[in-house]
């Protein structure tokens, strides 16, 4: 038995040490884990391009300008606003010669944002010239912001009747009473056109009524357009006689508003006195300020 057990022993002994002996198993690498990209970001909201001018403002002080000494009226407020986000790059105030839109009378400008408030005392700073009376003269505000947009909006400026002092007279200037052609009156003219004129008219029975110890001498004036001496001759018999006839026009309908017939003297004075010579600087022919010209004065007199 003892024998038995000593053999089983060293059987076991054996496998034992060649079992110590074996190889191990192979192990297999780790394999490596795939490498996953994130997705990019989505891409932050472009702003929309700017497209949009500024928003523009602008008021004047009275409905009627009368900038013509007296104090009341002398001087026209604009006042002035813009707005814009991206900020006022320029501004731009216009004022044009009434019934135009292209012939500049008054022009300001400036870089930044405009001045709330604009004086203008009523004159031309490219001719000097004082506003005419009973007119309207369109204006222009127009400002650019930093991208470039323009925004522009306009208006008008009413002219009152304005009574100029002479030394003892006073001298009422009105060129937009409108003639018909060759017309000492209102003859073949539009019906705005004659509403225009008696609204006109109107205005002016009420100034002259508020100086009623004035006498009033009505004068009709024209705008010659002839060149030679012979033309001028004949021009000079037959404008005498239509601005005549345009100066007793308005004494009749001045008496039909009120105002007392032996106050009131009518005259002709032709083209002997004009506001704006025949041609412009270039020397062609002048015709957009030839308007000027055809007009009625009313001189008061003590």
């Amino acid at each position: 038995m003892k024998k038995l057990f000593f053999i089983i022993s060293a059987f076991l002994v054996v496998l034992f040490i060649a079992a110590c002996a074996a190889a191990p198993a192979p192990v297999e690498a780790p394999q490596p884990r795939p490498v996953v990209t994130p997705p990019p970001p989505p891409p932050e909201p472009q702003a929309e391009p700017d497209t949009t001018g500024p928003v523009l403002s602008a008021a004047f002080s009275a409905d009627f300008f009368s900038p013509d000494g007296d104090g009341e009226n002398d001087v026209m407020y604009i006042t002035l606003g813009a707005e814009d986000e991206a900020g006022i790059y320029s501004w731009m105030v216009r004022i044009y010669e009434p019934n135009s839109t292209d012939h500049l009378f008054y022009e300001m400008s400036g870089t930044g944002t405009p001045p709330a408030i604009l004086t203008w005392d009523g004159r031309s700073n490219i001719t000097g010239e004082l506003v005419q009376s009973a007119s309207d003269y369109t204006c222009s505000f127009s400002a650019t912001d930093t991208a470039g947009n323009v925004s522009t909006i306009q208006g008008v400026v009413q002219i009152d009747i304005l009574v100029i002092r002479e030394g003892d007279r006073l001298r009422v200037q009105v060129p937009s009473i409108v003639f018909g052609s060759n017309s000492g009156g209102f003859d073949g003219l539009a019906s705005d056109v004659v509403e225009n004129n008696m609204y006109i008219l109107a205005r002016i029975a009420a100034v002259l009524n508020k100086f009623g110890t004035y006498k009033v001498q009505v004068e009709g004036h024209t705008n010659p357009v002839a060149q030679t001496e012979r033309e001028k001759q004949r021009e000079q018999v037959t404008d005498q006689l239509l601005s005549t006839q345009r100066a007793q026009t308005m004494v009749n309908y001045l008496v039909d508003l009120g105002v007392e017939r032996s106050r009131l003297s009518a005259t002709g004075v032709g083209g002997a006195r004009t506001i704006v010579p025949y041609a412009d600087e270039q020397g062609r022919p002048n015709r957009d300020n030839w308007w000027k010209n055809r007009r009625v004065e009313f001189l008061l007199i003590k």
